[in-house]
């Protein structure tokens, strides 16, 4: 990530941009620059605003915008990839037991307590008979309406005979 930070800085250095300049035009922070260009990662709370960020700086100092952008990727890549796969699964198994045990040990309020699916099927056959009464009535006006059309056509058809 230095390696990013430190092509911005000298390309904004080699074109004579101000960091006040890349702040207005970025609408970012100082701070947030300054930390982009000593490509300092854990200055920023959110990966895929930083991913952004890159992409947006790069395109702005007219750098290769998809090459940044890999290069980020394979940094994140090292770094994640250096966790071992048996803590992950260790930590996320007690993450689970602590969520079951908090659930478990819950007061649960009549009023807000979820729903059976007894009122999700209720709902699921309240709209269904709904959608079959709309249904109904639109052929129920179509076939009017025809009648209507044909009948006129029929008197329509005896008044032209009739002029004959």
């Amino acid at each position: 990530m230095k390696e990013i930070g430190e092509s911005f800085r000298n390309a904004r250095e080699t074109i004579g941009i101000s960091k006040e300049e890349v702040v207005k035009d970025l609408n970012i922070t100082e701070s947030q620059l300054d930390n982009l260009e000593d490509g300092n990662v854990n200055a920023f709370k959110d990966v895929f605003f930083l991913k952004e960020m890159i992409r947006k700086y790069s395109r702005y100092l007219n750098l290769d915008e998809e090459a940044n952008i890999d290069k980020f990727n394979d940094f994140i890549f090292s770094y994640t990839s250096k966790i071992p796969v048996d803590e992950i699964l260790e930590q996320t198994r007690e993450i689970n037991i602590l969520e079951s045990q908090k659930n478990e040990n819950k007061i649960v309020s009549p009023y807000t307590a979820k729903k059976k699916s007894s009122s999700n099927k209720m709902t699921i056959l309240f709209t269904v008979t709904v959608v079959i009464i709309v249904i109904l009535i639109l052929f129920l006006i179509k076939y009017i309406t025809d009648k209507r059309v044909n009948k006129n056509s029929i008197n329509y058809n005896i008044v032209e005979r009739s002029n004959i």
